[in-house]
């Protein structure tokens, strides 16, 4: 192994090199995972370390559409409509926590350094734990255009007129702030912000459509929102850093930068510290915002996939010194950003049906209602996350591991339905059961 390995290291999206130590490890060090894309570290070590290693597989049970994988590595996994590279060691966990992943142990090669390549100023240790968010945005006003270390993020506008010039002129001192970086459409399955009309001195102008990278995640509250075009630098062409056209008398005039070149790979800026290092070796510019305002940042769901980073080699903008957060929603992955809906409303004075999940099989596996009766399923997990899907009626339900969930069914017809386990290859494993519908 030398300074320049032949299969390339990127942490957190920014390359890394790999270099033998040379003398014997006191401790053990980062993990180290190998993908389809090459490999991917958990962390920095500047002091010789002995690092895990780990192969990173489909899971057995994902669906191919899933995960996107080459001679039995994974390359990328599906979170929501878009397809997101493992090339970072979060996108990783969320994808084995999900079930689209599986690691594997591989023999250790000895200590090695790991050390970002760039500016000396960029760099996190990001550590990932459990955490809890208390309270969440109101669903019907999120719109999924944005990202967060590469993964996908659901915005709320909290101040009517936002991006239109009639937000606070102050930021709330009492509120934290958070950057957004405007890019171009980072990936053309995701859902972009539309195309706003905005006041500004010289009349009406048109805000290009965009995607947000945001710097930090703090939490389910509202932010400050200060927002940048993210445009090619001093020292971007065409070779290093790819923009989309912008539509004429528009804000910016300049195209929208969405990929730049790193380690010799294509790598969509979905990640402020991607960004913020191409910022610093001039490969790209940031073009303030004139307008911007509050907002409310999240990941859906309740139990999170906590990333905390420590102050190690923290990332310096302008001096400053900030501290990266985020919460990333591992209970409802299939829920919420892999498409599936949420459970059913219970009408009042329904009966309550109790139904519970062990291993692949419902019990009961035959449920009997009235036609036309209100009646309430109480769905219970008990091993791992199931749902309960009834498509001809329209009906679902899903409770996370060891919890209950009620979802509210009504068939005016008589007859026999059947329903399923939608997540993962549930169904396909057996997961089935009949609904009977007297008279």
């Amino acid at each position: 192994m030398t300074a320049e390995s032949p299969t390339p290291l990127v942490y957190l999206g920014l390359p890394a090199e790999m270099t033998r130590a040379g003398t014997k490890a006191a401790a053990t060090g980062p993990t180290i995972y190998r993908t389809a894309g090459g490999l991917v570290a958990d962390a920095l070590a500047a002091e010789p370390a002995e690092p895990q290693w780990r192969r990173v597989a489909p899971s057995a049970d994902a669906p191919a559409e899933a995960v996107s994988a080459e001679d039995g590595l994974a390359a990328a996994i599906r979170m929501g409509p878009v397809m997101v590279p493992l090339d970072t060691h979060a996108a990783i966990a969320y994808g084995v926590r999900a079930g689209l992943l599986e690691l594997a142990p591989e023999d250790a090669s000895g200590p090695v350094r790991i050390a970002l390549r760039g500016p000396g100023t960029l760099g996190v240790g990001c550590a990932v734990a459990p955490d809890r968010d208390e309270e969440e945005p109101d669903d019907a006003q999120r719109v999924l255009y944005g990202w967060y270390l590469g993964m996908p993020l659901v915005h709320k506008v909290s101040v009517p007129g936002y991006y239109g010039g009639k937000a606070p002129d102050e930021p709330d001192p009492a509120l934290p702030a958070m950057c957004c970086y405007l890019t171009g459409t980072v990936d053309e399955a995701a859902p972009s912000s539309p195309v706003r009309e905005v006041p500004t001195p010289d009349g009406m102008r048109t805000l290009c459509s965009h995607q947000n990278t945001t710097d930090r995640h703090p939490g389910a509250q509202p932010h400050n929102n200060f927002g940048f075009f993210v445009i090619r630098g001093p020292k971007g062409t065409e070779d290093n850093v790819r923009v989309r056209p912008a539509p004429p008398n528009s804000i910016p005039a300049e195209p929208l930068a969405y990929e730049m070149r790193l380690n010799g790979r294509w790598t969509g800026l979905n990640n402020h510290l991607v960004i913020e290092h191409g910022v610093a070796t001039g490969h790209l510019a940031l073009e303030p915002l004139e307008y911007g305002g509050q907002m409310w940042t999240s990941f859906p769901g309740r139990t999170q996939l906590a990333i905390d980073c420590e102050p190690t080699g923290i990332v310096e903008i302008d001096a400053g010194r900030r501290l990266t957060q985020g919460t990333l929603d591992i209970k409802k992955a299939d829920m919420e950003l892999m498409g599936h809906r949420r459970n059913s409303p219970v009408a009042p004075g329904a009966r309550r049906i109790e139904v519970s999940c062990a291993g692949l099989e419902f019990l009961p596996s035959r449920i009997h209602v009235r036609a036309g009766e209100d009646v309430a399923v109480a769905l219970t997990a008990t091993d791992v996350m199931h749902n309960l899907e009834i498509e001809e009626l329209g009906f679902y339900v899903q409770a996370d591991a060891g919890e209950t969930a009620l979802g509210g069914l009504r068939a005016d017809e008589p007859g026999t339905y059947p329903f399923h386990c939608s997540l993962m290859a549930h169904r396909a494993a057996g997961m089935t059961g009949t609904l009977v519908v007297g008279p």
